[in-house]
């Protein structure tokens, strides 16, 4: 009986912490503490510019899977957890801001820019309807059936650059 309530704890312990062990990499730094980086070793999807940043070793496991989940494009349970991890104080409020407004932006539709950048040469109409994470999934898989590589980083530039580009038109 012993052993079963031994196992019970050991899975019940495993299942709360997660394994995050392929969407991420912890590595201790000497005067950083603990890091998080994407995997990949991109700054797309993932946000791993501002995973880099992450110097946090409370909640640093909570942190990794918040950006492993937004890596991967799920964007609800990433959501659902930022909140419950800044509502539990595992995470800042000022890095919950930062997912929030990373998830905010993997989800920007093309269309979605202002009418003054979608008037410029080459717009690529025919992505409008897609979604910055979708463009940059395209271009990570070399799919290159809706739009050319060209479309595909114009695409991206005018969704991930709108502020500054829209300071360059005026």
């Amino acid at each position: 009986m012993r052993t079963w309530k031994a196992l019970l704890a050991i899975s019940a312990l495993l299942s709360a912490t997660g394994c995050e062990h392929a969407a991420a990499v912890r590595r201790e730094e000497p005067e950083a503490g603990l890091r998080v980086e994407c995997a990949r070793g991109d700054e797309g999807a993932c946000g791993a510019e501002e995973s880099r940043e992450e110097t946090r070793s409370k909640g640093g496991t909570v942190s990794a899977r918040i950006w492993a989940l937004i890596a991967q494009g799920q964007f609800a349970e990433a959501q659902v957890l930022i909140a419950e991890s800044a509502a539990a104080g595992l995470i800042t409020q000022q890095t919950a801001a930062r997912m929030g407004e990373r998830i905010t932006l993997l989800t920007t539709r093309l269309g979605q820019v202002p009418a003054t950048l979608q008037r410029v040469k080459d717009f690529p109409s025919q992505l409008r309807d897609h979604s910055l994470f979708q463009i940059k999934q395209m271009l990570e898989n070399k799919d290159f059936t809706l739009a050319t590589q060209a479309q595909l980083k114009l695409a991206e530039k005018l969704i991930e650059q709108q502020e500054r580009l829209m300071e360059k038109v005026q």
